[in-house]
């Protein structure tokens, strides 16, 4: 590739560690917040590779970049990569087959990438609140989420993305996928949705047009990105910074994101991210160590949720 075509790296983002306990927790937060600059993030924004909109995607395409995004999640994502699975698949699942718009299949292997595949099939593609015997697309993510083609229209890489809502509607009941799902990540949830917690009402608390932006479903939220190899590192923020531009030619007015690894809060530092809070993977247990596990929780080596001794920052970046 022509270097000329190469973007800008994106400039280090440092992280507290388990004992910066003064960085811990709620960040304190301007009287203001910063907009993007759109013409500042043109040297990080790739000359090559341009994202489609889901909506002009195929079925097949878009369980294609679940699959590619579950297998970045397995090997790369601080959490997901260092939990381990219940030792055993729970009995719920052999002989059952679930039945959304993408299909009618099986659970298939017990493996962390198919795991991830299914809360992404599950959680984003799909609604969890809707009834098991009529489960429909999420209009939200197809509408707002991205993908990257190759030149065989392939996909490489792509971001999840939906609008925030003020409430969550609760999960249906009686779904042994659903509710396999939610055993597996379970402290995943709880540390990653108590720190989208606590962030949104601080934020809420503070700005009083975050609150009506909220309110009128004009926050958006960066989901999951994930690229395969056939992808450059240096192309990748292409699908952070179209996320926030999909999201602000819909009318939204801010962009929420968890950063679980350092590359995500460099890309949102560089589009002027303001950071609100905090959660630390190494400052307590969150889960069995293997010898103390039952067959259906999940554990780790040495009961941290992570071997990074890091932790997910979360962002507010001002669209407008």
């Amino acid at each position: 590739m022509n270097r000329n075509l190469s973007p800008q790296q994106l400039p280090w983002c440092h992280y507290p560690k388990a004992n910066d306990i003064e960085s811990h927790g709620l960040c304190e937060l301007p009287l203001f917040l910063t907009l993007v600059d759109w013409t500042e993030i043109k040297k990080y924004r790739s000359n090559k590779f341009k994202t489609e909109a889901l909506t002009k995607l195929t079925n097949k395409q878009i369980l294609e970049l679940a699959s590619i995004t579950a297998r970045s999640f397995a090997q790369n994502e601080p959490m997901v990569r260092h939990v381990q699975l219940p030792s055993l698949m729970p009995e719920q699942l052999l002989n059952s087959f679930h039945h959304d718009p993408f299909g009618n299949e099986g659970f298939g292997e017990w493996t962390s990438e198919n795991n991830f595949f299914w809360f992404i099939r599950l959680f984003s593609l799909t609604n969890p609140s809707d009834p098991i015997e009529n489960i429909k697309i999420n209009a939200d993510s197809v509408d707002f989420s991205l993908a990257i083609l190759d030149e065989n229209k392939s996909v490489i890489g792509g971001a999840f993305n939906s609008v925030m809502k003020a409430e969550d509607a609760p999960f249906r009941d009686g779904d042994p996928f659903l509710d396999t799902i939610i055993q597996v990540y379970t402290p995943n949830f709880d540390l990653i949705f108590t720190q989208e917690h606590e962030a949104v009402e601080a934020l809420k608390e503070k700005y009083q047009e975050f609150r009506m932006a909220l309110e009128n479903q004009k926050v958006g939220l960066h989901f999951l990105i994930a690229r395969s190899p056939a992808l450059p590192k240096e192309d990748t923020f292409e699908l952070v910074a179209a996320s926030a531009e999909t999201f602000r030619h819909h009318g939204c007015q801010y962009m929420l994101v968890a950063a679980s690894n350092q590359w995500t809060g460099a890309a949102c530092e560089a589009l002027n991210g303001t950071r609100v809070h905090y959660s630390p993977y190494r400052s307590k247990k969150r889960v069995p160590l293997i010898k103390d596990a039952t067959s259906t929780e999940p554990y780790s080596i040495d009961g941290y949720i992570s071997a990074k001794d890091s932790g997910a920052m979360f962002y507010v970046i001002k669209l407008n």
